[in-house]
């Protein structure tokens, strides 16, 4: 393994590699070492000083985690990343967080490291071709393959998490695990009704603090430390009930609103409302593809195969999964070195050449498809459906070039895609042509495999002397 420090890249790391994995927990190390003994490259970037940091502070004994009883995360933690740094082929680069992205097709990702988007010619690379560097000195680096595992973040809702002058008094989930024994004896409230919030409320009573357990829902914890919550000493239960209206914090305390009980006084309060998935990546993703003329939607992103023929993978709680924990990330870490060494075979493998396999990209095409749609904006037009014709390509993106078998279900089926474009069409009057084509590219472009979509819908009757037709084109092509 390699090491480096923070204002530097380890001079052993290539200038490319078969994949790079931004996230280095639980997730991150498992496909990093599954990848490895696959025969593939990687490097494994985590902005944290050390790999797995995000349990460290998590010291607790649990007896979940199957085949590890009374053992805590933090230790567990320090194995995932010993047993990381045993890797040979793992280019371990802590401390270190990606500025940006750039995505070609045929080449892969490049991803340049925090200190601007500036760059300067640094020293040739073993090519002899000019080396670039951004502006911290450290050299971008290229991976046919990237895999998002940047895991989860505390929901912050606005108004429970003020932005500003929280004075250290309103902490999340990760601030009160970290100074949860530090806290002197006082007035704490808890917001959640899970088993995190109900944990920390045994734990904080336990500890001598005043605590009290406030809910939106319903408790959601498991049955065992529910039925605990009648044994805590100073533990007020308020569940099911509208959470505050507004939480303000000062030097001393923090002022706590709500329709139900007025206005209260506490030292302490912790927003445990849950985690969602950590989208500073995700979001230099979705701008290296917008960049790269692919629509990329908003939000972080589940395992979906438009993303996979791009060499984008995704593993562990980043990809938003129902139960998120460390066993089913270290069980997505493999299945994303799978799926990751199954989309590099092609190129590591003896087969035609890469210009060849390129040409067999699949393309479905719907020619001079005519219907009445409910279209346009005149009164005659609302009177009721108007003939149109739609042109379609929808773009499969690169196949291998010996089809697996005849089964339909490996392929997608042109009838649904004559389907969906009908039904898009008629299930509601629609003002302009402009906002049809926008519902038919997204519809389409929800369907597996699908990388791009070209639409083009001709009105055939609403000139006497021509006909008018706006195209449109998204994805990759």
């Amino acid at each position: 393994m390699s090491q480096n420090s923070p204002d530097r890249l380890p001079a052993s790391l290539p200038a490319l590699v078969d994949a790079a994995i931004i996230g280095g927990g639980p997730a991150g190390c498992s496909a990093a070492s599954w990848l490895t003994q696959l025969g593939l490259s990687v490097a494994l970037i985590e902005r944290a000083p050390r790999l797995c940091d995000s349990l460290r502070p998590l010291e607790y004994r649990q007896d979940w985690l199957l085949g590890a009883p009374g053992e805590s995360l933090a230790d567990l933690g320090e194995r995932y990343a010993a047993h990381v740094a045993a890797q040979p082929g793992v280019h371990t680069l802590t401390g270190q967080t990606v500025h940006h992205l750039d995505w070609q097709a045929e080449q892969g990702w490049t991803l340049y490291f925090d200190g601007g988007p500036a760059f300067a010619v640094n020293a040739p690379d073993t090519a002899g071709a000019p080396q670039a560097r951004d502006a911290s000195g450290l050299r971008p680096l290229r991976a046919r393959a990237l895999l998002l595992a940047t895991g989860l973040t505390p929901r912050h809702p606005s108004p429970l998490y003020p932005d500003q002058n929280r004075h250290g008094r309103v902490l999340d989930a990760i601030e009160l695990t970290a100074r949860r024994d530090q806290l002197p004896p006082g007035k704490v409230l808890l917001l959640g009704g899970g088993d995190n919030a109900i944990e920390n409320a045994l734990h904080l009573a336990g500890r001598g603090h005043a605590v009290t357990l406030w809910s939106r829902s319903e408790w959601r914890a498991q049955t065992h430390l529910v039925q605990q919550l009648d044994g805590a000493p100073g533990l007020r239960r308020r569940p099911a009930q509208a959470l505050p209206t507004a939480i303000a914090a000062d030097a001393a305390g923090v002022n706590v609103n709500s329709k139900a009980y007025g206005e209260e006084r506490f030292d302490h309060v912790a927003v445990l409302l849950g985690y969602e998935p950590e989208a500073s990546a995700w979001l230099k993703v979705a701008d290296a593809l917008q960049r790269a003329g692919v629509t990329a939607p908003s939000q972080p992103f589940r395992d979906e195969p438009r993303f996979g023929v791009l060499g984008l993978f995704v593993a562990g709680d980043a990809s938003g999964r129902q139960h998120p924990c460390v066993q089913t990330a270290l069980g997505d870490g493999v299945v994303a070195a799978k799926q990751i060494e199954a989309f590099l075979r092609p190129l590591r493998e003896s087969q035609p050449p890469p210009a060849l396999r390129r040409n067999n990209r699949q393309v479905i095409h719907i020619n001079g498809l005519r219907f009445g749609a409910n279209l346009g904006v005149l009164d005659f037009e609302r009177e009721g459906p108007q003939p149109i014709q739609v042109d379609a390509e929808v773009n499969l993106g690169a196949q291998t070039i010996v089809s697996r078998d005849a089964d339909i279900g490996h392929v997608l089926d042109y009838r649904r895609v004559r389907t969906i474009i009908i039904d898009e069409c008629t299930a509601e009057h629609t003002d302009l042509l402009e906002a049809l084509l926008g519902k038919l590219c997204v519809r389409l472009m929800k369907l597996a495999g699908v990388v791009g979509v070209r639409i083009k819908v001709t009105k055939l009757e609403i000139f006497p002397d021509c006909q008018v037709a706006i195209s449109a084109e998204c994805g990759t092509w």
